[in-house]
């Protein structure tokens, strides 16, 4: 491989450990990358000196560009982002360091491509100056976050909060939009997040799904069902969205499980749970793990698997993987979005809170009806949605670019 083809891939995360939908994404589009052409990651110190041993063995080239914003300074970022032409978060996000290391990694002439991972770091492709007229520019975008911010806005329960969600929306809408208009390639998560690009003018979009690791997350190889009966969720919780939809869950779907099924248990499997929520927990029937290393013996022996997003952007990996598991889902609408799944086939959907009840209910209740989506949703997964298979098209993409350089 000719240094000449060299990759820098950008990520304010570092991509390990890979405990969270995010930092899957990352780590295997950064391992299909590496497999092809030779790859320095640019990206903010681990907490763990010992995280980079994994990356640097899928071959990738490691480059500390100092440590990411303490969270301290969060309050204060948010509240500078009420007078900022950038939305929040990119201004907690932003890193001199980054961008400086970026520069002179360009100046030696021997990269064609820089792989931005989420607006955070895509914001930089403003900065690069005369060196960018010599590399091609892609921006992975996981979510695009317009949508995200509308989703804040539209579910805020505080006066005050809707107002600054409206603000940051508005933000969020011309910056991010101006971002894409620059970039040579910008990657979605799926055909939905494609169109609604299209109608903002940006042309130059590849779908590139969430994936998973099916031979990681494979189904136990003696399938047992927990006694009592178990439902089931997984997500770092210190992710808005995912709290947003545990609280809901709580709030105004679980009590109608419980009346119907006694003695039933929900397992939300995560990292960071506000203190809010762990407040809810009720031994024997509500249970937050914590940060766990895997998830899936949390996830084994589970009835169902519930995805009550109401807020979100790109694909859901946490449905994916438990696809993969073989076990059934209920999800949202905007939980599922973006994904291939046929409803009642390989998954329930639900949005009003007693459907979703009923959903989850009538699927502890029929055992042939979880064996039958927990049956179809694999052989979804295993067909559509393997990272080989999804990451394929960024990397031709890649190798055709290695052929004509830029003008």
């Amino acid at each position: 491989m000719s240094e000449a083809r060299r990759v820098l891939f950008l990520s304010e995360k570092f991509p390990w450990p890979v405990d969270d939908g995010g930092q899957a994404r990352t780590f295997h589009v950064l391992r299909s990358l590496a497999r092809s052409r030779p790859v320095t990651l640019i990206g903010h110190g681990p907490a763990d000196p010992a995280h980079v041993a994994p990356i640097e063995a899928l071959g990738v080239e490691v480059v500390d560009a100092g440590q990411r914003a303490p969270r301290l300074m969060a309050p204060a970022h948010a509240a500078l982002a009420t007078f900022t032409r950038a939305p929040h978060p990119l201004g907690k996000n932003r890193s001199r360091a980054m961008l400086r290391t970026l520069l002179e990694r360009l100046a030696r002439g021997d990269v064609r491509a820089v792989h931005f991972n989420h607006l955070d770091t895509a914001q930089y492709v403003e900065r690069l100056g005369p060196l960018r007229a010599g590399v091609r520019c892609v921006f992975d975008t996981h979510n695009v976050l317009t949508t995200m911010y509308q989703r804040f806005q539209q579910t805020a329960r505080n006066p005050l909060s809707r107002v600054y969600l409206g603000l940051q929306w508005s933000k969020m809408n011309r910056f991010e939009r101006e971002i894409m208009k620059q970039l040579d390639l910008v990657c979605v998560c799926s055909e939905l997040e494609r169109e609604q690009l299209r109608t903002w003018g940006v042309e130059k979009v590849l779908v590139v799904p969430n994936g998973v690791d099916t031979e990681y997350f494979a189904p136990p190889p003696e399938p047992r069902l927990d006694q009592p009966l178990r439902i089931v969720f997984t997500g770092a919780l210190g992710y808005p969205p995912n709290a947003d939809g545990v609280r809901w869950f709580l709030d105004e779907v679980w009590p109608a499980i419980e009346r119907a099924l006694p003695g039933v248990r929900f397992t939300v499997v995560g990292k960071e749970a506000p203190a809010e929520l762990t407040a809810r927990a009720v031994p024997g029937r509500v249970e937050f793990t914590g940060y766990v290393d895997d998830v899936r013996p949390h996830m084994h022996g589970a009835a169902v698997f519930v995805c009550p997003l109401r807020i979100g952007g790109g694909t859901r990996l946490k449905i994916l993987d438990a696809l993969a598991l073989g076990l059934p889902v209920v999800s949202t609408r905007i939980g599922a979005e973006g994904l291939a799944v046929t409803p009642r086939v390989d998954i329930e959907l639900a949005d009003p809170p007693g459907e979703f009840a009923r959903a989850v209910i009538e699927l502890c209740q029929d055992p042939a009806r979880r064996e039958r989506r927990a049956r179809s949703g694999r052989e979804l997964v295993v067909t559509r949605y393997g990272w080989e298979g999804v990451t394929r098209p960024l990397v031709e993409r890649l190798e055709s670019w290695s052929a004509s350089p830029p003008a």
